[in-house]
């Protein structure tokens, strides 16, 4: 199964969620089933013209948060390729992006397609298999890393209420039990420390679901984004109080924005 998104949709469908914000919570296809179901292709033009970017949507089974993209990450996607923006503006040679939370990584096939070295980075399997298949990857254009915010950062307050039945709150646990005998690590390989503070670009949308994570996010960022490098974040508003945590934090490391 297959469609396709132009420029001009895109932008009319983002218009009609910004007059109604709660669509912004929802994602943009239903078509990839939540319990099993085809997997759907989708071509989604980011920019007047091209370029023009696949993402492979799984099913809710397959893939959890992040199976279909949400109107945050094509959002973001068209802020990306946006000639006159300030992430297009910015790219020079050899420039680094990096997606956290990436699900089918819109946002950061849209940074791969403009120019950027792209790293795209989740901690569900279902994922990173769907990643690893991506002709961007196949062709040794996309980088897929297995990152874990709990992992990577620490422990977050122990006041902190964490969903433990959300498999991306004990996905670490998960990899660190199974890889005596999946070999984990060889299948997807994790984003190594010899990266930290060296990327140009952090994106990430649609990735606050919880209070912890309006902690995690705007860490995992510093240790990852080099000093005076640029970060773009869209969320949609569940919870304005958590939205405001998340943005207030990032804010308060006085990086460029």
């Amino acid at each position: 199964m297959s469609r396709h998104v132009s420029y001009e949709h895109a932008r009319k469908f983002l218009q009609r969620c910004f007059g109604k914000p709660e669509r912004m919570r929802l994602l943009c296809s239903t078509k990839a089933g939540r319990e099993g179901g085809d997997a759907l292709q989708v071509t989604v033009e980011i920019a007047p013209g091209g370029p023009v970017v696949q993402v492979q949507e799984v099913s809710m089974a397959d893939g959890w948060t992040g199976c279909r993209f949400s109107p945050s990450a094509l959002w973001l996607a068209l802020a990306v390729a946006d000639v006159d923006g300030p992430i297009f503006q910015g790219l020079g040679p050899c420039a680094k992006a990096i997606e956290f939370g990436c699900g089918v990584a819109l946002a950061g096939l849209a940074a791969d397609a403009i120019g950027y070295c792209t790293s795209v980075t989740d901690c569900l399997p279902g994922h990173l298999k769907n990643l690893q298949q991506h002709p961007a990857a196949l062709q040794g254009k996309l980088e897929v890393f297995r990152l874990d915010w709990i992992d990577d950062v620490g422990a977050v307050s122990p006041g902190c209420a964490i969903d433990l039945g959300s498999p991306e709150n004990f996905a670490a646990d998960v990899a660190r039990a199974t890889r005596a005998t999946d070999a984990t690590d060889a299948a997807w390989p994790k984003l190594q420390e010899d990266r930290l503070q060296s990327y140009d670009l952090a994106l990430a949308s649609d990735v606050v679901y919880e209070p912890h994570h309006a902690i995690l996010l705007p860490m995992v960022i510093e240790r990852w984004l080099k000093p005076g490098g640029w970060w773009a974040v869209a969320l949609a508003v569940r919870e304005e109080d958590i939205c405001d945590l998340g943005f207030g934090r990032l804010v308060e490391q006085s990086w460029d924005t």
